[in-house]
């Protein structure tokens, strides 16, 4: 399936805010992927579908999990919300034909992070949090950091995201927490040599 396709069928898919989000989280993605030198084509894609499973009712989530064999945690067993990432990562192969792992990777963990991301998983997380359309918490730091110091605004968006998930007496996803102390531990490594 070629871009366009994906676009008409993404949109027929989305309600139509979810669908702007989208359209928005892709240009940033982009913007992004040329300052750090990624793929612009993988960034495009992937942000134009990282959330193509977003609109999913819950048994529709639960029913994508069974069929290939997604565990669910406790944590998206009471927040089955967390998975649309790594439901959308099943339906951008399945429904939009999507080969590329590191397209995949970028969709699947965009909700929650992980030890380890990549350039690309940081860019869609990222591009997810500060697209123009997000006027949440802390955005302006994180929005400002961006083109600077990918690893220091990717960490204003963890800070921002664990206050308003603790602000909501909600659970924190433990790959959240993974994510920002792996990003941490990196950065002050680099600042110490």
């Amino acid at each position: 399936m070629n871009f366009s396709e994906m676009d008409i069928l993404l949109k027929k898919s989305l309600k139509p805010g979810r669908y702007i989000h989208s359209v928005n989280t892709m240009k940033v993605a982009v913007e992004l992927a040329e300052h750090y030198g990624e793929d612009l084509e993988k960034a495009k894609v992937a942000g134009l579908l990282h959330d193509c499973a977003k609109n999913l009712e819950d048994n529709e989530t639960k029913w994508y999990c069974i069929e290939n064999h997604i565990e669910l945690s406790p944590i998206e067993e009471n927040q089955l919300f967390l998975m649309h990432g790594a439901v959308g990562a099943v339906v951008a192969r399945q429904k939009y034909g999507v080969e590329d792992s590191v397209v995949l990777n970028a969709i699947k963990y965009h909700t929650t992070g992980f030890a380890g991301m990549c350039t690309m998983d940081k860019i869609i997380f990222l591009a997810d949090y500060i697209e123009p359309g997000r006027t949440h918490g802390d955005v302006q730091e994180a929005r400002s950091l961006a083109f600077v110091d990918l690893n220091r605004a990717l960490i204003s968006a963890f800070n921002s995201v664990i206050k308003y998930v603790i602000s909501q007496n909600g659970l924190i996803h433990p790959f959240t927490i993974e994510a920002r102390n792996y990003i941490l531990l990196m950065t002050q490594k680099t600042e110490e040599n």
